[in-house]
């Protein structure tokens, strides 16, 4: 986004933090995952407050300074956006997890595997929004998949684009027991685990379906 034919200044702060992610990613040949997962935690909140100033910037119609008090005032216009839930969910795990002390490599990786499904939500956000790209060799972290299970997923990702909606004339009501993310060709999919909402469903009696919708497991659901 450009403010009288300039960069915002927001934009800048954004590619830079940005710039860095990128440049520790690549450092993948020469050091550990567990390193590079500490390095580029230590960059996240300031990633994710910085993209809330940004849209925050874009409701004030203009160009703001990069300080506190404004991205405080970002931070609280993000939770009023149903749409930009996702920067104030990550920021949430971010202050709990990473913001007063460093962790050690293990659990840094633990963490980053964690984050990777919230880093391209929000790469694929700021393209979306702002035609601004970001993390652009995020898909070389490794995410401990060996190739047959990603030659599996791709099958699955594939059929999944490829799906035409068809009418439903039934519906059942179900829970959901377990949402796994899986990722290809840097978009998101679901694996849901759903159980038939009855009093006799027995832990045997499970299905697994493949989406790309995010279904929130906290209710019961009709399919």
């Amino acid at each position: 986004m450009k403010y009288n034919g300039m960069l915002m200044k927001i934009d800048g702060r954004i590619l830079t933090i940005n710039k860095v992610i990128c440049r520790h990613i690549d450092t993948l040949n020469n050091s550990s995952r567990g390193i590079v997962s500490q390095d580029i935690l230590q960059q996240l909140r300031h990633f994710v407050e910085h993209i809330m100033l940004k849209f925050y910037a874009q409701e004030q119609e203009k160009d703001i300074d990069d300080n506190y008090k404004n991205i405080e005032l970002a931070i609280k216009y993000a939770k009023s956006r149903a749409d930009l839930k996702v920067l104030i969910r990550f920021h949430n795990y971010l202050q709990i997890s990473v913001s007063h002390y460093t962790l050690d490599e293990e659990n840094s990786e633990r963490l980053m595997l964690k984050y990777y499904e919230y880093l391209l939500k929000i790469k694929n956000l700021l393209q979306e929004k702002f035609s601004l790209h970001v993390l652009n060799n995020l898909e070389n972290f490794p995410l401990n998949m060996d190739s047959n299970l990603r030659e599996y997923y791709e099958k699955i990702a594939d059929k999944i684009n490829k799906f035409n909606k068809h009418p439903v004339r039934k519906m059942d009501k179900f829970y959901i027991k377990k949402i796994k993310p899986f990722f290809s060709n840097q978009r998101i999919y679901y694996e849901v685990t759903f159980t038939k909402a009855s009093d006799y469903t027995s832990k045997f009696n499970r299905f697994i379906a493949f989406t790309s919708l995010e279904i929130t497991k906290n209710y019961a659901v009709k399919f």
